[in-house]
């Protein structure tokens, strides 16, 4: 018999207090939210119900050529001041602002854009300057009561303690920045939106004249709602803090490292992060380098899992490597990778550079263990002595076992515990390969498709000659989109020069720009299925030109992507499904990929008896694997099974069997 892990989700009001961060539109917006997390494991027996099946191909028909493809592929940062310049012909404008000609005095009034993110709507409030402090300005909303004492207990704190902590680990903002003025701007303001505590927007850092909703200075915005007495106030500034440091930094790395470090931000200055960690460990199975919009119930657990993460990664490897991890230039995985590479950190037990996925496990046996006693004390946290201990998500208690299917996440977590005497083998199962992408390509096995990144300029260009045509010329293709509504947009381009751009007004786009952030007329939000795009390019015949597909992305949340398949230009005899190449195209950003891609297994087997073991389970190329199982009364087993296959937001499955 054996527990499923399911569960219920309750919320309870004061039992734990939830620290957000909505971290959405280039503006990169934080809040907060009070939740409670109980988690409640009904027993079920395994059985016709059991849905899930196993994805395994013949080994032949799975290529490893697109895992390659992306591992090569770069995703090039936006420059937001170029992308004004070649697309809206705003040119030359200056990174800087002129300084202040006279000192800010109290009572200052000024005007501050903000953003409401339940409408994604911008507006302007009328804001005074209250306090002044050698590092701050802070302002609050005409109309919004302020406790004096408890504002510049507040503002102090934040001069004298978050920014140096902050700075010593994390590195500088930039400063005296876009306003040429050291001090940070703190707005204290109302209206902008439920669950929102405050936040940090990355447009600030822009002159106005190419973000038209920047407010042109370094700048954080606290809700109205929070009192600034209270300790989340103190949590928020030092969490956004770090996000002003990560923007010069490495702004267009991944949301679970900026947000997990933002996290580490709060806890090194000695705040509480507000209860995430403790709700990710009710349902581990989350995964790790991905990150959900704010309308899912996973939202808040992924900050919690990202500080879980990254606090481990301190506890386990110190200061210089933490603070080397937070200026790779790298993103994602590949940060921790390239920075325990670059450090030469081997493991003692295998001699080998430890990698990403290493860690990854035996931070999973550090959250179910807790125990600084078993191995060479690698499975706790030593710096967080309060940290949350998960437990199992699925117990088998009477052996043998039928083969059971599961699923888990990408760098998520199951947690099986066999607590069966006697002499048993397990045997496991997983499947060999997976989805990468939402959909299959519109025909054939290949399709180009966008990277995930965010703050990012990705490319895909063609020169085509029209000098010979002189009739109608039609530039036809399909596509499948999701891309972040009202922030990521993709634009269709042409340009006779490669210079100057012209932006196309294609079938399915919109001109819509809540937000700001779009150039001009492009495709948003999603398509849900393949649409077949018919383009009139005639006013180009005779002419050469160049064709480009460009999508630009802001921080923190981003879509499946943009996908491209059958394109064709009927007037010069070009028709190209990317079957057998490129197509001509030009690629930054994009890659030609199939949907099929391998899926790989990381396994570990803890033992639990007179001495606790933790052994890592090497699996067969097939991705099976053959355990023997030997427990006396009392004695008991916990499988730690995740999926490592990077470049995919699909859940695997795998098949346990007990004998």
């Amino acid at each position: 018999m054996a527990e499923n892990k399911l569960g219920t989700t309750v919320i309870v009001a004061g039992i734990v207090a939830l620290l957000c961060c909505l971290c959405v539109l280039l503006a990169g917006m934080a809040g907060v939210g009070y939740y409670a997390f109980i988690q409640v494991t009904p027993t079920i027996t395994s059985g016709p119900t059991n849905t899930l099946e196993l994805f395994r191909p013949p080994a032949d028909t799975i290529s490893t050529e697109t895992i390659q493809t992306l591992l090569q592929s770069t995703v090039p940062e936006n420059d937001v001041y170029e992308l004004a310049c070649r697309l809206q012909d705003k040119c030359n404008v200056p990174k800087t602002l002129p300084a202040p000609a006279m000192p800010l005095t109290v009572g200052t009034t000024q005007k501050f854009w903000l953003i409401n993110a339940d409408t994604n709507e911008n507006f302007q409030m009328d804001a005074t300057l209250l306090y002044i402090t050698p590092l701050t300005y802070f302002w609050a909303e005409k109309g919004v009561e302020v406790n004096e004492k408890d504002m510049k207990a507040l503002m102090d704190e934040f001069d004298e303690k978050i920014i140096p902590t902050d700075r010593e680990f994390f590195g500088s903002e930039w400063t005296p920045g876009v306003d040429n003025d050291p001090h940070i701007y703190v707005l204290y303001a109302g209206n902008l939106g439920s669950n929102i505590g405050g936040y940090y927007s990355s447009s600030d850092e822009y002159n106005p004249l190419v973000r038209q909703y920047s407010n042109g200075h370094e700048a954080y915005v606290l809700t109205s709602s929070q009192p600034l007495g209270d300790q989340y106030a103190y949590s928020t500034l030092a969490h956004e803090f770090v996000h002003m440091i990560q923007w010069p930094t490495d702004r267009n790395d991944v949301s679970w490292i900026n947000e997990g470090f933002a996290e580490l931000g709060a806890f090194l200055n000695g705040y509480d992060v507000g209860g995430a960690d403790w709700a990710y460990v009710q349902t581990p199975d989350l995964q790790l380098n991905d990150w959900a919009t704010n309308d899912s119930p996973d939202f808040g657990l992924h900050y919690g899992q990202s500080f879980l993460y990254l606090t481990y990664f301190l506890d386990r490897f110190g200061e210089k490597a933490t603070k080397a991890l937070t200026a790779n230039p790298e993103n994602d995985l590949a940060s921790v990778d390239d920075t325990l590479k670059t450090l030469n950190a081997t493991d003692p037990q295998t001699g080998k550079v430890i990698t990403a996925d290493d860690v990854f496990m035996d931070w999973a046996a550090a959250l179910y263990l807790k125990d600084g006693n078993v191995g060479d004390g690698r499975y706790t946290y030593h710096n967080y002595a309060d940290a949350p201990q998960t437990s199992a998500t699925e117990t088998i208690s009477n052996c043998p076992q039928a083969p059971i299917t599961r699923d888990v996440h990408q760098y998520g977590i199951d947690y099986i515990n066999i607590s069966c005497a006697g002499d048993h083998t397990l045997t496991f199962t997983g499947s060999t390969a997976i989805h990468m992408l939402p959909v299959d390509p519109s025909s054939g096995l290949y399709v180009f498709a966008t990277n995930l990144g965010n703050e990012s300029d990705m490319t895909l260009t063609r020169e085509f000659d029209f000098t010979s045509v002189s009739g109608p010329v039609a530039f036809s293709f399909s596509t499948w989109y999701d891309l972040e509504k009202d922030y990521d947009y993709l634009f269709l381009e042409v340009s006779e020069d490669g210079e100057h751009w012209q932006i196309i007004t294609t079938p399915s786009g919109t001109g819509d720009n809540p937000s700001g952030n779009s150039y001009g007329w492009g495709y948003n939000s999603e398509s849900n299925r393949w649409i077949r795009e018919d383009v009139d390019l005639s006013q180009y015949a005779g002419k050469k030109v160049q064709l480009r597909f460009e999508y630009v992305t802001d921080a923190a949340v981003t879509g499946e992507g943009f996908l491209l398949d059958d394109v064709s230009v009927d007037a010069v005899n070009y028709k190209s499904d990317f079957e057998s190449d490129d197509g001509g195209w030009v690629a930054a950003g994009f890659s030609r990929v199939q949907n099929i891609i391998p899926q790989n297994f990381r396994l570990m087997l803890i033992t639990k008896g007179a001495d606790t073991t933790v052994q890592t389970i090497e699996l067969s190329s097939d991705q099976t694997a053959t355990i023997p199982l030997s427990l006396k009364g009392g004695e008991e087993a916990t499988l730690i099974v995740t999926g490592t296959t990077r470049y995919t937001r699909k859940n695997t499955t795998y098949q346990i069997e007990i004998r």
